[in-house]
């Protein structure tokens, strides 16, 4: 696993949403946009579940994923490999939160699941001679 910087950890913060990249067995991509996402320590982010269709299946076949923020001209991409969770602990610590926010947006939305993506890479996804340069 991989140390995200912590200029790397900040930016996913602040931005408020995330594209989460997966891709089929037989290397059919598909992106989607992920809202509710987390920090959970410097190697792990979670990313929740509302509407995954592909995604799950993608996730479900072929974990390796790929996470890209960006905000202004800074952006990064991680890699990492996505562990699905819908049940015990772990996850009902993740949907209080993804679910007490929801509620609060007045939305009648609820967390199915989430992935834990264990990060593997990160690079530089920001413009300039920098691009694509891994960073950890």
């Amino acid at each position: 696993m991989a140390t995200m910087p912590a200029e790397v950890q900040e930016l996913f913060k602040e931005v408020d949403n995330v594209v989460f990249s997966t891709a089929s067995t037989d290397g059919q991509p598909n992106s989607c946009i992920v809202g509710m996402k987390a920090i959970i320590d410097d190697e792990t982010v979670y990313l929740s579940d509302q509407f995954f269709k592909k995604t799950l299946a993608n996730v479900q076949a072929n974990p390796k994923v790929a996470v890209v923020f960006w905000q202004g001209a800074k952006a990064f991409e991680l890699r990492g490999t996505a562990r699905y969770v819908n049940e015990g602990a772990e996850f009902e610590a993740q949907k209080a939160w993804v679910d007490a926010a929801f509620e609060q947006m007045g939305m009648p939305i609820k967390a199915k699941g989430g992935c834990f993506v264990s990060v593997e890479e990160v690079f530089i996804s920001s413009p300039g001679p920098t691009a694509g340069d891994k960073i950890a």
